[in-house]
């Protein structure tokens, strides 16, 4: 994939609050959507200190596009307040001190994170060797056969044994790059994929569609 993708760059933020923010508004939505509100946001609000501060309903309009808008909002607030409660500002960078699993079990315990959106962070933003798993990554995987099953748990569990610390960055955005262009969940380009004769779904995808036209 890396050969083909060349491990795209993707948007995500050096800064580790940058991509928090950036996650967060990505989930159940576009790339196009979600790019657009995060900048809009970024550009009323440049300094994430001013989110103690800004009303909600403002909150609310800047997302708006991003889709739960009010659901949104209100964790954006309720993390800008828990990390002035835990390190005096509304920063991050506090995690540069940590490990990989106190980083981790930080970001667990804010509003809204889950473990994909942690380890994001963790990898875009700090440098660690982890491996979020987002729905592209999930599905090449299982596809490929490099997991035994399809819940996010089980792939959270078993992908980063199969993946070395060193490819897992390469690994994760190829996936996304792999998964938006040709591995879709609906009718995947298995046709056109130059992983087809390396992967056990492919193969079947397309010996189906030769036996239908014989």
């Amino acid at each position: 994939m890396k050969a083909c993708y060349r491990s795209p760059f993707l948007n995500n933020k050096r800064d580790p609050l940058d991509e928090l923010v950036f996650i967060l508004l990505s989930q159940m939505t576009t790339a196009p959507s979600y790019e657009r509100v995060y900048n809009r946001l970024k550009s009323a609000i440049p300094e994430w200190q001013l989110l103690i501060d800004v009303p909600a309903s403002d909150l609310i309009t800047l997302i708006a596009d991003a889709g739960l808008s009010k659901q949104r909002a209100s964790r954006l607030k309720q993390i800008a307040e828990r990390l002035v409660l835990d390190f005096g500002e509304v920063s991050l960078n506090k995690l540069i001190e940590y490990d990989d699993e106190r980083a981790l079990k930080y970001l667990l315990e804010l509003p809204g994170v889950g473990v994909k959106s942690a380890k994001c962070v963790l990898m875009y933003s700090l440098g660690r060797m982890v491996l979020p798993v987002d729905t592209h990554t999930a599905r090449v995987a299982h596809r490929l056969g490099l997991v035994s099953s399809t819940k996010q748990e089980t792939i959270d569990q078993e992908l980063p044994v199969v993946i070395p610390p060193s490819l897992r960055f390469d690994f994760h955005v190829n996936s996304v790059a792999h998964g938006r262009a040709q591995c879709r969940a609906v009718r995947p380009k298995c046709e056109q994929c130059t992983l087809a004769s390396l992967c056990p779904y492919g193969r079947r995808i397309l010996r189906q569609s030769q036996q239908s036209r014989t």
